[in-house]
């Protein structure tokens, strides 16, 4: 009897747990449960009666996912496209891993042109099924006609497309067509691949020479494309004399002149310079760069900078500071680099520089010491690395990293070797799929200095237009024209979130506004240089593009000390300065 009784409990358990594996399955796939379809309606729709499909349909109380689907694809067929979405959601909501009710929500989105919703259904419809061809094509159409080329190629490319069959360049472009077309990394008749798209965007950014371009394809009837750039090119002092203007005079209020000649001979050869004749911090830079041997794979860059700065080292551009230490820069350097654009996924340089300084009219007191106040020669060697790290063109957002390292050695008795490493993450997105109307941008930055440099090698926090790019946006790092007002260390965490707006553009001028939150700390060889504490700067940025020339207004709010700083500057486009 007991053994029994033991069979009979073992028999219900195995029911039992047959039961529920049962029920986790009809629940894990919600179509096991619907009822047979209605034949009748199946029957209209393998007719295409579409009228006789939707008078069925109505008058059913519950349709299966299959009767829905034929509902939905019925009043598509005859306009009722909002009908349609509700009768395909219900299917979908009844059969979620069933990839034809997304496709057909995508379908019904893509006539009322609303192409961010048919990207979201066909993504969801890729996910249940990565070999649709079906999907893959139109997904790569609608990113394609909402301007987002890099992401229909990623669409595209599964199906080894697009074939380009014609280059058609520019007529109006004054740069040699054969640097030109060197310049482009696929080939006519031929796929199109997105790693060649991206090696061939960094390239025509290599050449200096277009401030504005746009790579286009055009349909072709047998399926094909031709592959279109326009552009707009700097050559000589600018497309016009408003421009070069603009362009080279910005800077007038604070006494800085940036001239630049670009397109030497129709070869992308360039011609930068910055002349600033502030009686505190004098400066002249000027660089020469080309394309290697009319590579454009290969750019080499020579550049001289000379200096004569007043600095005045105090914990504050504000309120009671007491300069902490006093002296005078002189410096002469020149350098130069090699840059590798031989793949859009990978940018390095490699390169050498020489200096020389003199240290004038020090007050060193407890801020400045021997080794800091080295005059005399400085060699060093040059390398950076810049690479994408993430990159997802469908949802238009770029994560980059760039890492850099600067060995150097004074040649002075005694002499000093250091290593300067810095590090950076770029995170670039636009929320919204067709305009650039939103822009979230995060930079987190990192850098040490390993060994003893002198005091102009340090690294610098704060605002001061073109002598530091390690922005905290409540700080200025001048006070009465004289340099040293905020951190400076030789080492940093630095982290500066930005969210713009569009808020006007007509073709020449473009505004884009937003709040900032900034966010570093400064290491530094003592407390008379940096605090060596959190700082959080939150305000406001408003950028003003005008004839390619950007002009920032920033305010903002140091939340430690209260300290408020609005400030403003202008530079020409792509005006990097060491």
């Amino acid at each position: 009897m007991a053994a029994a009784r033991g069979a009979c409990a073992v028999r219900a358990l195995i029911l039992g747990l047959a039961a529920l594996a049962f029920a986790c399955g009809a629940f894990a796939d919600p179509c096991a449960l619907h009822q047979p379809v209605d034949h009748a309606i199946q029957e209209k729709f393998q007719q295409q009666d579409w009228p006789g499909v939707i008078r069925l349909a109505e008058a059913v109380p519950a349709l299966t996912p299959d009767d829905n689907f034929a509902l939905g694809m019925a009043q598509a067929h005859l306009g009722r496209l909002a009908d349609a979405q509700q009768a395909l959601r219900r299917g979908q909501r009844q059969c979620p891993r069933d990839k034809r009710f997304p496709t057909e929500l995508a379908g019904a989105a893509f006539e009322q042109k609303q192409y961010p919703a048919a990207a979201l259904w066909l993504r969801q419809a890729q996910r249940l099924d990565p070999t649709d061809a079906y999907v893959s094509n139109f997904l790569g159409t609608v990113y394609f006609l909402s301007g987002n080329l890099d992401a229909a190629l990623q669409a595209w490319n599964r199906l080894d497309k697009p074939t380009i069959d014609n280059l058609d360049l520019d007529p109006h472009l004054r740069v040699h067509r054969l640097l030109l077309e060197r310049a482009f990394a696929f080939s006519p008749h031929a796929v199109l691949e997105e790693p060649q798209y991206e090696t061939t965007a960094l390239r025509l950014e290599g050449l200096g020479i277009f401030p504005a371009w746009s790579l286009r394809l055009n349909a072709l009837p047998n399926g094909h494309f031709d592959a279109v750039l326009r552009a707009q090119e700097q050559d000589g002092f600018g497309a016009s004399p408003l421009e070069a203007a603009v362009s080279a005079f910005a800077g007038l209020p604070y006494e800085t002149a940036y001239p630049s000649y670009a397109n030497i001979q129709h070869s992308a050869i360039n011609v930068k310079s910055l002349f600033r004749w502030d009686a505190q911090k004098r400066r002249a830079w000027v660089a020469l760069s080309a394309p290697l041997n009319r590579l454009p794979w290969w750019r080499w860059q020579i550049s001289a900078d000379l200096r004569n700065e007043n600095w005045a080292i105090r914990r504050s551009f504000t309120g009671s500071a007491p300069v902490l230490a006093s002296l005078n820069t002189e410096r002469e350097s020149f350098d130069a680099t090699l840059t590798s654009l031989s793949t859009g996924r990978l940018q390095w340089s490699a390169g050498a520089a020489v200096a020389h300084r003199n240290f004038r009219s020090v007050a060193a007191r407890t801020a400045l010491t021997a080794a800091l106040l080295t005059s005399g020669y400085e060699v060093r060697q040059l390398a950076s690395v810049q690479a994408p790290l993430l990159h997802l063109p469908e949802r238009r957002f770029t994560l980059t990293g760039a890492a850099s390292s600067a060995f150097a050695r004074t040649l002075s008795s005694p002499s000093y070797p250091s290593e300067t490493l810095q590090g950076s993450a770029l995170a670039d997105w636009f929320p919204q799929m067709e305009e650039d109307r939103y822009e979230l941008t995060q930079h987190l930055r990192a850098g040490r200095i390993f060994g003893s440099v002198p005091f102009d090698d340090l690294f610098l926090f704060g605002l001061d237009r073109d002598d530091t790019n390690l922005g905290l946006r409540a700080h200025l790092a001048t006070r009465d024209g004289r340099k040293g007002s905020a951190p400076i260390g030789n080492g940093y965490l630095l982290s500066n979130t930005d969210f713009y707006r569009r808020l006007y553009t007509n073709g020449l001028l473009t505004i884009h506004a937003g709040p900032l939150l900034d966010i570093g700390r400064m290491t530094a060889p003592n407390n008379a240089l940096s605090a060596q504490q959190w700082l959080f700067d939150a305000g406001v940025e408003a950028r003003l593009t005008v004839l390619h020339t950007s002009v920032v207004l920033s305010y903002g709010r140091d939340l430690r000390s209260g300290a408020n700083a609005f400030y403003g500057t202008a530079a020409p486009p792509a005006m990097t300065l060491p």
